[in-house]
């Protein structure tokens, strides 16, 4: 049974839903997805998790409240962690998804005890890649800004799916459709206005990081590897000294591979 809530946090209420029963394993969607994108991940692994997503502010019904500051990765982080303690007073298990796996990573690094482990996928933390390749995704991130501004979210959009390697069609197949929020468009402009320039802004704290090292899985797709926030992952898990998990599928998971994703998570998240 699904239950729903909205809690107040600085500058905004959030919208959150629960269900399934066991430890809690937060989501945190990637792009300008809302709570309801890991809908079909959630069917799968709800006999073994209380599976908790939330919309990000300023997505859905996550409101921001007037006066409200920008949002940027460290704000989501702080949004994170008052969704944790309201649904759990133990560590929980993480499975965030591009901005998504930043701010899990940024989570883990601030508030390690909340955070058993975190499985983050492609995180586009381009700090760790090497020199030219950093360059070129700069440039990639900068172009979608730039294409935003200039002609608008659907020519900003499509060059974001081809950045970090989106394909729709590589889905199982009995994958549910995509499904298109009543609130896509506002999300889309919310996200390419500032959650885009805050993941190509933001940087984490390495001596951190390697504090939490036990704690964090990397992940990557079988099937995006020719793109950079794939290479982040696989540089991640060099630093973390740890194997690299591979989901099938590409960058989006959780909606075109939901039955592998859950398989996987149960194997990376086993608690027996």
């Amino acid at each position: 049974m699904e239950s729903q809530d909205s809690i107040d946090v600085p500058g905004a209420s959030l919208y959150y839903k629960s269900r399934g029963s066991g430890p809690v394993l937060l989501i945190i969607q990637g792009g300008a997805a809302d709570a309801d994108g890991s809908d079909a991940l959630a069917t799968h692994l709800e006999s073994d998790f209380t599976i908790v997503s939330y919309d990000r502010r300023g997505l859905s019904r996550s409101v921001l409240k007037p006066g409200a500051p920008p949002a940027d990765v460290r704000r989501h982080t702080q949004d994170a962690s008052i969704i944790l303690a309201t649904v759990t007073s133990e560590p929980a298990f993480v499975f965030g998804v591009s901005i998504g796996g930043l701010i899990g990573l940024d989570l883990v690094t601030t508030h390690p005890n909340q955070i058993l482990t975190l499985v983050a996928h492609e995180p586009p933390l381009k700090q760790l890649l090497p020199p030219d390749e950093f360059e070129e995704a700069l440039h990639e991130q900068e172009e979608v800004e730039v294409a935003f501004r200039n002609e608008g979210v659907r020519a900003a959009m499509m060059k974001f799916l081809q950045l970090s390697g989106v394909d729709f069609g590589d889905r199982e197949a009995d994958a549910p459709a995509p499904q298109l929020s009543p609130h896509i468009a506002d999300n889309l402009q919310f996200f390419l206005t500032n959650d885009a320039p805050a993941v190509r802004q933001y940087q984490i704290d390495l001596s951190l990081l390697e504090e939490v090292r036990s704690k964090v899985i990397p992940s990557a797709g079988e099937t995006s590897t020719a793109n950079w926030p794939n290479h982040c992952a696989s540089r991640l898990a060099e630093k973390m000294r740890i194997d690299l998990a591979r989901f099938p599928g590409g960058h989006n998971v959780y909606g075109s591979r939901p039955r592998g994703v859950a398989d996987k998570l149960r194997v990376l998240l086993r608690t027996d």
